[in-house]
């Protein structure tokens, strides 16, 4: 058993490592943020894990006796929802620890943007007259304009951002991600007594590795979607496998808001495997009920950002510079290329090192049992199979990440067929034996709660608290109006965030969204700061790989001349 563990680790984590080491031995330029987590992180991280497991492996009978001496059975249900307790307080306190209530990311920021829009009663908001020629500079990506730049409206479907708001409006923005990890953990063990009516131990399984995932737990801390596909996709699992009429409904209800959360691909990628199952079943109504529902849902999604604005009585909605999932896979096909498989080598060794011990060693042994079992089983291999190759053509860079979070949505099914493996693997097993087992699982979980994942946090924490740091420094300056140099640092584009109604001082622009005209018009009219390359060195944010303004910026600066207010400075009782 021990043996299958450490072969199916090496096996899946090997030739991600070999194929990275070029760039972890410093032979290629580090240009991505990727690549830095490969090299500051994930590779020492690997290295940490690796011996975790052999020591595990080692010791595997000093534990079975121990587990021998002090076991006490717990009820399923009481020790599920101390779990689930535990992730509530774990990422509402994260939340401040380690992120310090800052949204490190441009999708955390428009999660917080469309939840005010919403809060509001908006769909689109209004954009004032006099600001609508700087739309390019006050919301750099991501952001849809209707014609003219009258209205704006994040680039993301709605749903995410609507949960955000009810938690705003309940004054617990920070519990709502939290509460749904916990829901995930709720839901991955009512799934597991779905698939195994009379072994509540492979359920409990299933939700101790979802609660223990370094992944599933920071996540929680952040505004991401992804926790949310994370609970949406296993109580639409527990929904179907329920069956009847009402499972069947409340699976679709479950499937409309989970495509609306905020990109579309995601849940149809997890569905599309049960749903073809259906069809290879010969269930012929049912199967075409599911296909029917998810394609009026795909269209009413795709039509949102149209349909809302006329709701509204703007305009036509024009891109804004964002591409729909046409233009990705148009621009994105044919990404099989070196650093496409660079990407998705580094995004699946992140996603190994920041989970449970086990639950990659344990899925690696269940995926072809899992497989041949068919059913259910294997349409959960299959939603991890087209995800994969999906994210590796349109979207194989992810940018930040703690782990990989195009996966997020799937770590149920990773739990779910860990669990599969384990009960394959300690069936056979005497029962002291397979108390040692029990032990090593359990130790293993201990170990990623109380060792590894205060590791990644802390991690986590030195990578967002520069930015944090810098943000609150924007928000204290003085000034009328705060311009974002993109040049001077990793991700410094993120700094461009402003409130919905505009209502926010200081306003934080993009400097290359900026004419020398527009530049000027605003030394003008405001008091200007400027965020450049000392601030950002200052505050603590790596410098750009590839510095320097773009041509119009460079002309826009001369725009601002030496009307620069002040320079930015750490704000008092900065993280």
């Amino acid at each position: 058993m021990y043996a299958r563990l450490i072969l199916g680790w090496i096996g899946v984590t090997a030739p991600l490592v070999l194929w990275l080491a070029p760039m972890w031995l410093g032979f290629s330029p580090q240009r991505r943020q990727s690549d830095r987590f490969l090299v500051d992180e994930d590779i020492w991280l690997y290295a940490g894990v690796t011996a975790a497991l052999f020591s595990l492996v080692f010791a595997h009978r000093f534990l079975g006796a121990a587990a021998r001496r002090f076991r006490r059975p717990i009820p399923p249900i009481l020790f599920v929802t101390v779990l689930a307790l535990a992730v509530v307080a774990i990422g509402g306190l994260g939340s401040w620890m380690v992120f310090s209530g800052y949204g490190l990311s441009r999708d955390e920021d428009l999660a917080r943007f469309g939840a005010q829009m919403l809060a509001d009663g908006q769909l689109w908001s209004p954009v004032a007259a006099p600001w609508r020629p700087f739309v390019a500079a006050l919301a750099p990506e991501f952001v849809r304009f209707s014609s003219g730049g009258a209205f704006w409206q994040p680039a993301y479907l709605p749903v995410n951002a609507a949960l955000q708001a009810l938690g705003g409006l309940a004054g617990a923005a920070a519990l709502v991600n939290p509460l749904l990890a916990a829901v995930a953990v709720i839901a991955a063990f009512a799934v597991g007594r779905r698939l195994w009516p009379d072994r509540s131990d492979l359920a409990l399984v299933a939700a101790v590795l979802v609660a223990s995932s370094s992944q599933v737990l920071t996540t929680a801390m952040t505004a991401y979607a992804m926790t949310a596909h994370l609970a949406f996709n296993l109580v639409w699992l527990w929904l179907h496998l329920r069956g009847g009429r009402g499972g069947h409904l409340g699976a679709l209800i479950m499937g409309f808001l989970a495509c609306g959360l905020h990109q579309l691909i995601f849940h149809p990628l997890f569905v599309a495997p049960f749903i073809l199952q259906l069809w290879l079943g010969r269930r012929w109504a049912l199967a075409g009920l599911y296909t029917a529902a998810y394609a009026g849902m795909g269209v009413f999604w795709l039509e949102f950002p149209t349909l809302s604005l006329a709701w509204c009585g703007g305009a036509a909605a024009t891109a804004g510079g964002v591409a729909g999932l046409p233009g990705q896979v148009v621009a994105l096909v044919g990404g099989a290329r070196p650093p496409t498989v660079r990407s998705m080598a580094e995004n699946l060794l992140r996603f190994a090192v920041w989970q449970n011990l086990l639950l990659v060693p344990l899925a690696a042994a269940g995926v072809a049992p899992a497989w041949r079992a068919g059913g259910a089983w294997r349409a959960l291999c299959g939603g991890i199979a087209v995800t994969t190759v999906a994210m590796a053509v349109l979207m194989p860079y992810q940018g930040h990440g703690w782990g990989y979070r195009y996966w997020h949505g799937l770590i149920g099914s990773f739990a779910l067929i860990a669990a599969f493996a384990w009960g394959r693997l300690t069936d056979g097993l005497a029962p002291q034996p397979r108390q040692a087992a029990g032990a090593v699982f359990a130790i293993a979980s201990a170990a990623s709660l109380t060792v590894l994942f205060p590791i990644e946090a802390a991690m986590a924490h030195a990578f967002v608290r520069p930015y944090a740091r810098a943000y609150r420094a924007i928000r204290a300056a003085p000034v009328g109006v705060v311009i974002v140099d993109p040049g001077s640092g990793w991700y410094i584009d993120d700094l461009v965030r402003n409130s919905p109604d505009l209502a926010n001082r200081p306003l934080v622009l993009r400097g290359p969204g900026l004419t020398p005209t527009a530049a000027a018009t605003l030394c003008q009219k405001y008091s200007v700061a400027e965020l450049d390359g000392p601030d950002a060195r200052r505050f603590g944010i790596r410098a750009s790989a590839v510095p320097g303004p773009d041509d119009l910026w460079a002309q826009a600066r001369c725009g601002l001349g030496r009307a620069k207010a002040m320079q930015l400075a750490p704000a008092a009782g900065s993280p």
